[in-house]
Parts: C-alpha cells; sequence; structure tokens
C-alpha cells in the first residue's frame, strides 16, 4: 500500500514539473524587464542631495508609466559616473548644465578621466531651475560671504566639477579667491553641508532647497544662507566661473532668514549616445505626456515641464530620439536646429 502511495505522489509531481514547464515556456516575459532589455541606470549625486531626490522622481515616472524599469544609482557625482557611460553600467544621468558641458568636451575636472576626450553623451530633456548660495551654521556668526575670510570653506567638491565651480562662483562674487579662505575638500555636496553641522567647516556652498542636510543643519544649529552680490561687476565675476543668473529669495525655506540672492542654473536628463533612439525618444515621450505626476514627488520637479524641455541654451547636442520627438510636437525649430549643428561641430 505505501509503495503505491509513493509511486502515486511522485507520478503527481513529475506531472506538476511538466505543467510548470510548459506554461512557463508559453508565457512571453513580458513583466520580466530585466530580460527583456528594458531595465537601465540613472546616475545621480548622493542620496540626501537635490540631484538624487529629482532623479529618484523622474526615475519613478517613468518606471511607471513606460516599458522601461530606471534604477537610481547614486555616487558622489558626475565625476563618478560619467566614465560608465562608455562602459555602457550607466544610460542615463541628471546633472547641471555646466557638469554636462565640460563633461562632453572634456575640460576643467573631465579632462583628465576622459583624457581628454569628453564622455559620449547627448541631451534629452532640459529641466527644472534650481539655486545654489553659502551655508553656515546660525550659530557661527558669519552674517555675509565677507565674514569667512581667514574660515574654512568647502571650495572643492570631489564628486562633483560643477558644484565646485559654483563654490569659485560665490567666491568671485565677492571679490574673493581660495587664497582668502582656508580651503576644504570633501566628496559631495551633502559632506560639504555634514562638515558645518559637524564644526569641521564654517561654511559650504550648496543648494538653497531640496537638500534634507539642510534642514537637519537647521534643526541642530539654525542654517543660515549668505547672499550673492546683485551688482553688475559682482555678477560678471560670478559668471566667468560658473553661468548661471542671480534670482532673489524670500525668506521661506530652510535657512533663508532674510531676502537673499541665489545663484540659479538649470537642471538636464541627459543620457550616452549610443542609448537607442527608440529608448531616447519614449523616455522623453513619457515625461512630456506624464509631467504632471512629478510635482507631487518634489516641489521643483513641478517646474519640469514641455515647455522648458527644447531651449537655445543648451551646452551639448540633443540626443536624435529625443529630436524626433520634438519635431513631432512642432517644437524643433530652425534656430534649435542651428544650434544642434554648432554643438556637434565642437565634438571631438
Amino acid at each position: 500500500m505505501r509503495k503505491k502511495t509513493t509511486r502515486y505522489l511522485v507520478a503527481w509531481f513529475i506531472l506538476l514539473l511538466l505543467i510548470s514547464f510548459a506554461v512557463g515556456c508559453s508565457t512571453p516575459k513580458a513583466n520580466d524587464k530585466t530580460e527583456t532589455g528594458t531595465l537601465f541606470n540613472m546616475g545621480t549625486h548622493p542620496v540626501g542631495t537635490l540631484f538624487n531626490a529629482l532623479g529618484s522622481g523622474l526615475a519613478t515616472v517613468i518606471s511607471q508609466q513606460s516599458p522601461y524599469e530606471i534604477r537610481v544609482i547614486a555616487t558622489s557625482g558626475p565625476v563618478e559616473w560619467f566614465p560608465s557611460f562608455a562602459s555602457r553600467e550607466i544610460d542615463v544621468g541628471v546633472l547641471n548644465t555646466w557638469d554636462a558641458m565640460m563633461g562632453w568636451k572634456g575640460e576643467s575636472d573631465y579632462e583628465g578621466i576622459s583624457k581628454g576626450e569628453g564622455f559620449p553623451v547627448r541631451l534629452l530633456t532640459i529641466g527644472c531651475p534650481t539655486m545654489i548660495s553659502g551655508i553656515v551654521a546660525e550659530d557661527s556668526g558669519i552674517k555675509s560671504a565677507q565674514d569667512i575670510i581667514g574660515k574654512r570653506f568647502v571650495s572643492n567638491f570631489t564628486g562633483s566639477a560643477g558644484i565646485t565651480a559654483q563654490a569659485r562662483a560665490f567666491l568671485a562674487n565677492h571679490n574673493l579667491t581660495e587664497d582668502d579662505i582656508k580651503s576644504i575638500s570633501v566628496p559631495s555636496v551633502v559632506d560639504g553641508v555634514t562638515a558645518v553641522m559637524e564644526g569641521k567647516a564654517d561654511a559650504s556652498a550648496c543648494a538653497v532647497t531640496g537638500m534634507a542636510a539642510v534642514e537637519e543643519l537647521d534643526a541642530t544649529k539654525g542654517a543660515r544662507f549668505l547672499s550673492f552680490d546683485p551688482a553688475p561687476d559682482a555678477v560678471a565675476r560670478m559668471q566667468k566661473e560658473f553661468p548661471g543668473y542671480l534670482v532673489k529669495v524670500e525668506p521661506g525655506p530652510r535657512g533663508v532668514r532674510e531676502p537673499i540672492y541665489a545663484m540659479a542654473y538649470d537642471i538636464v536628463l541627459v543620457a550616452r549616445t549610443d542609448l537607442s533612439e527608440d529608448v531616447a525618444y519614449n523616455i522623453v515621450k513619457t515625461l512630456w505626456e506624464n509631467y504632471e505626476e512629478l510635482a507631487p514627488i518634489h516641489p521643483l520637479l513641478k517646474n519640469w515641464t514641455p515647455d522648458r524641455f527644447v531651449t537655445e541654451m543648451a551646452t551639448i547636442p540633443y540626443h536624435p530620439g529625443a529630436i524626433k520627438f520634438y519635431k513631432e510636437q512642432g517644437v524643433w525649430n530652425d534656430a534649435s536646429e542651428k544650434l544642434q549643428n554648432e554643438l556637434l561641430k565642437q565634438e571631438k
């Protein structure tokens, strides 16, 4: 009796295996994004930074509303993730227009790591603008940029050449150089704010909105943002270091204790040059059609709107897949084509 029962169970087990195998072979793996080649990696700055928060928001909407899954890879910044474009380990990235241009051209901090050749990068969309300024602890006694003379100022961010340039722009705006301060070097913008919080630095450059690290500084020591100088000659000195523009910020954001001027600049979404035209097209299409879903994710993403996607101030060439979509929408004009050709002529 026991032998019959055993044979019966074995037979049923084998039958179930055969059915499972047949079903597995006949069912398409439509939801297995890795197997179907629809899993892509996005490079961002570290967790806790504005760029990581914005990138995570973009990735969420693209993953929910397209056939693709975008996985966010937090790094120290584009200095770290740009080289992965060439190896195809990173497919898209979020950064500022200056870093995009320098990485593409292989200049500034990107010259050595790209051997002067630049990285294979193309623009998908111009996104939202953001702002940066100098930050100190409220109990530091520092009220203006002149008060940081001789103090420890985070002026070098090894993971992001762009933020380093922004720190230099802050100094230049106030007619200061690194000779006027005690220069501190950190990997990322979060580390800069942390250094201020831990008393290892007196001041640092960082984003005016969207950083959890600023909220933590404000909760522990109090945070205070310093103002840029809006005088024309001061702005000219600033723009020699970084192509930003000044905006007036009223009290409201953490650390803005009185009206200040901050330096604004654009954040962009880029892709490696050899990302397929279809993928680039569909990523842009998804963000264009679902941009309203971005706003609830992060306050700044409410400004990541289609009217900003194409600009005559692009610093790198657009991806062919993006251009195809923009032409279909009627927003790619003669000026866009002229700028694209001018930029392509500059490519090494």
